[in-house]
């Protein structure tokens, strides 16, 4: 996972270099352990978040989505942030300014005025002008909390794409990816609060037929042996029609099919030729700046280590959450990423999960309400906005 090689050339200044990755094996080398290792860049990542709220207006008693939607823009306005409203699918789709637009997979209390909304940030560099990203999520956060109420319930979330600066992936970055996110779940399920590790909007991405009774050297096996980017989305969002999700959507028997609603969503890969993002849908809903922030660095940190040059990890051995933590915080050093101690205190904020006795590992309940049973169908057509900003970014990259 580190982005370090041997070599006889003296280390990049201030590198440190660790004897043990736990997770990792370096690749073999001629040259003497006692030589300092040279840093090797890691790819950057383009992201936008998506985050899913419910919200009421402090002075407005809405009584339909649209009108708070209004406010929101017209605040957001007031504050010097570029917005466009979402819900209308003919309003064109901006990469450079925030989307807001009605969640339906959240449920909304009218007579309460209260709304499930989400609001879809620009595209940014993750580690390139950080302090500038960071500072327009606090806003945005700052504005918001200021005139409106933010509450989450469980169906609210704090969704990162990601997707290389070049705009397209390697078959290889993406592998790698899907290893690391098969591998490091139950480390990633710590840091969440426990509705969101079995949440039918935020499945495990081994809830399929490709992983729930292999061991994970053989999910590696299955993830290698890919060829296309569709092949590989399949293994890491693919959904049974037999199971709650896939009766919800009427999916025919035995016709299986792929979904979005899983921990890490492959599913725009499909657009091929490396084109779409990989969205992280795990975390719950953010109401703070430094909430989404410290998401967005886990994210980005992860992406810039598994995808980069360095070792491999070693399915056989089991994840450890403290060294997970240690090197998403020393990746975060490195990238320059202001405020780390975000990062940080998520880290130490987790929770380890201990697996039921007699359960195979990864495999979620998947047992769902009635409420999200009709929301699964009313998202079914919904419009994907990260997806469109996304398109229209890349036509200018």
């Amino acid at each position: 996972m580190p982005h370090f090689v041997y070599s006889p050339e003296p280390a990049h200044r201030g590198a440190r270099f660790a004897e043990s990755t736990s997770h990792y094996q370096r690749p073999s080398s001629q040259v003497s352990r006692r030589q300092e290792p040279a840093r090797l860049d890691p790819p950057d990542f383009l992201f936008c978040v998506a985050l899913g709220l419910v919200v009421r207006s402090r002075k407005r008693d809405h009584k339909t989505a649209a009108g708070l939607e209004d406010e929101i823009s017209a605040q957001l306005t007031r504050a010097g942030i570029a917005n466009h409203i979402s819900s209308n699918l003919a309003t064109p789709i901006s990469s450079r300014e925030w989307s807001i637009t009605s969640e339906l997979s959240i449920r909304s209390r009218p007579n309460d005025h209260h709304f499930g909304m989400k609001l879809v940030s620009p595209f940014s560099f993750f580690s390139k002008r950080a302090e500038a990203w960071q500072a327009d999520i606090r806003a945005v956060l700052r504005t918001l909390n200021a005139h409106f109420e933010l509450t989450t319930t469980h169906q609210c979330f704090t969704h990162v794409h990601i997707a290389p600066a070049s705009g397209y992936w390697e078959l290889s970055q993406a592998k790698s990816l899907a290893r690391s996110a098969l591998y490091f779940e139950r480390c990633l399920d710590a840091l969440v609060p426990p509705y969101r590790r079995r949440s039918v909007w935020a499945k495990s991405n081994r809830n399929n037929v490709y992983f729930q009774a292999l061991s994970m050297t053989e999910c590696f096996t299955q993830i290698d042996a890919q060829t296309s980017f569709s092949g590989l989305a399949a293994r890491m969002s693919w959904c049974d029609a037999d199971s709650p999700t896939g009766v919800a959507l009427g999916a025919q028997p035995g016709v299986d099919f792929q979904h979005s609603t899983f921990r890490w969503n492959f599913v725009n890969l499909n657009e091929g030729g490396g084109l779409g993002t990989v969205a992280y849908r795990q975390p719950p809903g953010s109401t703070s700046g430094s909430e989404v922030i410290s998401w967005v660095m886990l994210v980005g940190c992860l992406a810039r280590l598994c995808c980069g040059p360095g070792g491999m990890l070693q399915p056989g051995e089991k994840p450890k959450l403290k060294s997970l933590g240690e090197w998403l915080i020393y990746e975060a050093e490195w990238s320059g990423l202001p405020h780390k101690s975000l990062l940080k205190d998520l880290v130490r904020s987790a929770v380890p999960v201990t697996p039921t006795a007699g359960t195979v590992p990864g495999m979620d309940a998947d047992a769902i309400t009635i409420d999200e049973d009709q929301r699964l169908r009313l998202k079914a057509n919904d419009r994907d906005v990260a997806s469109e900003k996304y398109r229209r970014l890349i036509k200018h990259l």
